[in-house]
């Protein structure tokens, strides 16, 4: 075959290919695939049901749509088009730990990934959910709920959308975000330990593998989170300084 008609042949099939692959691009539609990882209630922090995905509804309204989807997985956004009596309405949703097992599934409505500070958190339980805790205190637990046990903290400190609570004496330090417990810190030089075993930065990372079932010792200074279940993880990049508690993997 000649060079030209080999050329010709050539482009003829990838006109080909990329008409498949358009034409499969348009017929994706992610809508069905987010909407089974929202349904059900979702509660804000005073108990009260905000929304309520039933199969194509939410809020007894159609969904229309889910569009401009980001990221994937577990945590990913998107903007959820719904039909109301005054006509079409889009809400913006960052949804987070998105996975039957986890207890800490989030949907923050009209939030906005360019501005934390926005939006309300919304949760799958009326109560919040952990697995592990410190002194009484877990993920999820509310601002309210964390004065009632402790008190007032020593000191609190702005860092973007989070507050730093930290109660010098005890060696505790926690992070809200949405006024809401985020991260919990237990340093050295204070009396707080984990409640299912009652480890703190006293206890070895042998025990710690042992406890939790990691498949490896923690390696003190070294980055990495260790699964302990229910979404929640274990740092020890501070260790024996400290140790974190909180729902990142990376």
């Amino acid at each position: 075959m000649k060079w030209w008609k080999k050329g010709i042949v050539c482009f003829l099939a990838c006109l080909a290919m990329m008409g498949f692959s358009s034409a499969a691009m348009a017929a994706y539609d992610p809508t069905p695939k987010i909407l089974s990882k929202l349904q059900g209630q979702w509660y804000d922090q005073e108990g009260n049901v905000v929304l309520d995905f039933q199969g194509n509804t939410v809020n007894g309204c159609e969904i229309v749509g889910v569009y401009r989807p980001a990221g994937g997985g577990t945590d990913f956004s998107c903007i959820i088009r719904i039909v109301e009596a005054e006509g079409y309405r889009d809400m913006p949703v960052i949804c987070e730990s998105m996975y039957p097992a986890s207890y800490h599934s989030h949907i923050i409505l009209n939030g906005d990934n360019h501005d934390p500070s926005k939006g309300t958190l919304l949760m799958r339980t009326t109560e919040p959910q952990y697995y592990e805790s410190v002194g009484g205190i877990g993920i999820d637990m509310t601002e309210d709920a964390v004065r009632a046990k402790y008190g007032s903290p020593d000191r609190m400190e702005q860092k973007g959308a989070s507050t730093v609570w930290t109660y010098q004496k005890l060696g505790l330090e926690l992070t809200m975000y949405k006024q809401r417990v985020q991260i919990i810190k237990i340093y050295q030089y204070g009396d707080r330990h984990f409640d299912r075993t009652g480890f703190n930065c006293a206890n070895l990372p042998y025990e710690f593998q042992s406890a939790y079932g990691f498949n490896t010792a923690p390696k003190p200074g070294q980055y990495g989170a260790y699964g302990i279940g229910h979404g929640e993880y274990l740092w020890f990049n501070d260790y024996p300084n400290s140790i974190t508690l909180c729902t990142y993997w990376n």
